[in-house]
């Protein structure tokens, strides 16, 4: 049995019904109904074939499965003597025979779950009632809330329905632009995560996103809008299998190719030269190019859609121009442009600069200094290498670390050193990290048939003019120390304190002194930006001034709360550290709790579970509380089962976990959960050695003394492997 709760809309005649049901069971019968030609007239009510009340059910060996009629019924475009149709989303239609209302699982007839009178807000079986709002006014606010709900809810079926209908209903309201978002966000929510959209999918919700432009002049929805539809083309890039399958007809079991020709006809926007896809010069484009090339078109409409974003709303106040500019020197670092990235980049500092409100200036600092440096090591030692390579009889020497740990030098000529791998191997790891790795792999792969093959010895001089052309052309006088040292001068000059005090922060993250010593002020905190806040507040952290640390932290959250992105972990982390110095260790808990809220996956998010485990802890020796030792190992686990996490990290985690126990007398479980942590993680040399000593202790004061004996055996076998 049943109980029937149909929401309902009705979105004509000044009426919005919200629901028809009841508080009874409502049996359900199957009923046989005339098929009716849909060329003649419709049949008088009195020639439909269905019983006033539904009858009790027709008993069955088996349990019939009671349909669940709740729904949000819409107009379907039909009607059914004189009235409107309406549908849900499960197959379900409400319909007018002539003299009641229906809900069946076919218009016109079927299986009949519910019935009311010939007025749709009297009674429906059972007692049911409706209620409804009433006028448009109402019904319009209801239809749109109740669309955000089901969105809220995952329910993205229903709530896809309600903001299409919202849409064609009140296409001049405000909210629609608010609806087309959501449609663009639902699309892809759809996906399941062990599943890749398709590039229909990709296509459907980018074209919402360009409806919400299309739509409204509020700059919040369109930035929205903007980045949610960066975000699908980082996907598809990431993932470009449907871009792949969309434009191509490639079988790459089969080894099909893609021709000149076909490249052409295609005609992918934004698209680089055939010959620059065709890596392996064979006229033609296999599986692995043609996904380069699906790779080049995402990350190409990335760089135009954001181009178009700066352009237009350039000068429109709380435009995210800055994140904008960060998102086209990423797109323009992927298609193989990073010098045009930094000039970007430095360009929209100088620009923007003086602006401590302008969050994403602190972003783009932050990445300039790490991509210049990136390029710079991957530009200057891959040149290097290759120069080498094209001068086989110069001599060199290295020194590394061999397996023992101890230094050793290497002396040779580059062709000796090429010929013999176990040369040539430490001097790659020694002296060449952060150069190209598809070279550095070719050259410890070849080694000496470099300067023996045509083929090799050819295609290592094309590596080199590549490199010395890179080389040539990257902006060395936009390096991080020269550049800041440069706007630091004329920001001092023109007396902008905001631009001042970044370059000063951005002086102090590349080591450089051209900052002078200058010490973070409480004065100057009007004038900081977040990441010159929180550069303020290290520094003082480190100066012991944790007073003045927390200020600089709170005065952030206060001002930046709402847009302060990645430094509200930042704020967040640090107020955690400064309440650790004070010994405040339950402040410090709710501080690294409040980092990880929406932080969770931000790099130093494990720094701050640990940081969280052990501030609970510490509250739990001091209040005696054990449920704290319940909530610090539940941080400690996270930690443990993240295999991203360094091995030390983990085993940390693991032995912690341990602690938590032993800390409650729980000596069985604690031994058990330190040596798990020897057996999960044994090449850990700092805790492996700690957890074999915590679970002999644990056993002794557990009183087994069989088990002691056992683990100090295991403790001896380790040493002798891994301490050798």
């Amino acid at each position: 049995m049943n109980k029937i709760i149909a929401w309902v809309f009705i979105l004509s005649f000044s009426s919005l019904l919200l629901s028809c049901g009841g508080d009874e069971d409502v049996p359900v019968q199957e009923t046989t109904t005339k098929k009716v030609d849909t060329n003649l007239p419709e049949p008088a009510a009195e020639q439909i074939d269905e019983p006033e009340d539904i009858a009790p059910p027709v008993p069955s060996k088996e349990e019939v499965k009671v349909p669940d009629p709740n729904g949000v019924y819409l107009p379907s475009g039909e009607s059914k003597n004189g009235k409107p149709v309406y549908a849900n989303a499960d197959g379900f239609t409400m319909w007018y025979n002539g003299s009641a209302w229906r809900i069946t699982d076919r218009t016109g007839g079927g299986n009949l779950i519910a019935s009311g009178k010939a007025d749709i807000n009297e009674e429906w079986s059972k007692g049911g009632k409706v209620r409804h709002y009433p006028d448009d006014q109402y019904a319009k606010d209801a239809l749109f809330r109740l669309a955000v709900a089901y969105q809220g809810s995952q329910d993205n079926k229903n709530a896809a329905r309600l903001f299409k209908q919202f849409i064609r209903e009140f296409p001049e309201d405000k909210n629609v632009a608010a609806s087309y978002l959501s449609l663009g966000d639902i699309v892809l929510s759809e996906v399941k995560p062990d599943e890749q959209p398709t590039y229909e999918q990709f296509s459907e919700a980018r074209k919402n996103y360009a409806l919400v432009r299309e739509s409204t002049q509020d700059i919040s929805l369109i930035s929205d809008a903007t980045f949610n539809e960066g975000g699908v083309l980082e996907r598809a890039a990431e993932n470009p299998e449907g871009v792949i399958d969309f434009y191509f007809t490639f079988d790459k079991d089969k080894n099909d190719a893609l021709s000149l020709g076909e490249f052409n006809a295609i005609g992918l926007k934004g698209a680089k030269p055939f010959s620059e896809y065709d890596l392996s010069g064979d006229k033609s484009l296999d599986f692995g190019e043609i996904a380069e090339l699906a790779i080049m078109f995402s990350y190409a409409e990335l760089e135009t859609l954001y181009r178009m974003y700066n352009e237009k709303f350039a000068s429109t106040a709380g435009a995210r121009i800055s994140e904008a500019t960060q998102k086209i020197g990423f797109a323009c670092e992927k298609q193989g442009r990073p010098s045009e990235m930094l000039t970007m980049y430095f360009e929209d500092i100088k620009k923007f600069g003086n602006d401590p409100s302008r969050v994403g200036v602190d972003g783009i600092l932050a990445k300039y200094t790490e991509k210049y440096n990136q390029y710079e090591t991957l530009y200057g030692k891959t040149l290097d290498l290759l120069e080498k390579i094209q001068n086989p009889e110069e001599v060199i020497s290295f020194t590394f670390r061999n397996r023992k740990g101890i230094e050793d030098t290497i002396t040779g000529t580059v062709k000796e050193i090429l010929n013999d791998r176990r040369k040539l191997l430490p001097y790659l790891a020694s002296e060449y990290k952060g150069m190209d790795q598809d070279i550095y792999r070719e050259v410890a792969k070849l080694k000496g048939a470099i300067y023996v093959n045509p083929t090799y010895t050819s295609k290592f001089k094309g590596y080199h003019t590549k490199y010395k052309k890179l080389n040539d052309s990257f902006p060395t006088d936009l390096s991080p120390a020269k550049a800041y040292a440069r706007l630091l001068t004329e920001a001092i000059d023109a007396g902008s304190k905001s631009l001042e005090l970044r370059m000063r922060a951005g002086l102090a993250s590349v080591g450089s002194k051209a900052g002078g010593s200058y010490n973070p002020e409480r004065r100057d905190f009007p004038a900081a930006s977040p990441g010159v806040l929180v550069w303020m507040a290290k520094t003082m952290l480190a100066q012991n001034s944790t007073e003045d640390a927390i200020a600089a932290m709170d005065q952030l959250l206060q001002i930046y709360g709402s847009n302060g992105g990645d430094f509200l972990f930042d704020a967040n982390f640090i107020l955690g550290q400064a309440n650790e110095k004070n010994r405040d260790y339950q402040a410090a808990a709710v501080s690294y709790e409040n980092a990880l809220t929406n932080s969770s996956w931000h790099p130093l998010a494990n720094t701050a579970r640990m940081r969280l485990g052990t501030t609970l802890f510490e509250v739990a020796a001091i209040s005696k509380d054990s449920s704290y030792l319940d909530k610090a190992s539940s941080s400690f686990k996270e930690v443990r089962a993240d295999s991203d996490a360094g091995l030390d990290e983990r085993a940390e985690s693991a032995f912690m976990m341990g602690e938590c126990k032993r800390a409650q007398k729980d000596y069985a479980g604690a031994a058990f959960l330190f040596l798990e942590t020897t057996l999960n993680f044994a090449g850990s040399l700092k805790w492996t050695p700690k957890s074999y000593e915590k679970a002999i202790t644990c056993y002794e004061q557990a009183g087994a003394s069989d088990q002691v004996s056992r683990v100090e055996k295991q403790y001896m076998d380790w040493q002798r492997k891994f301490l050798k």
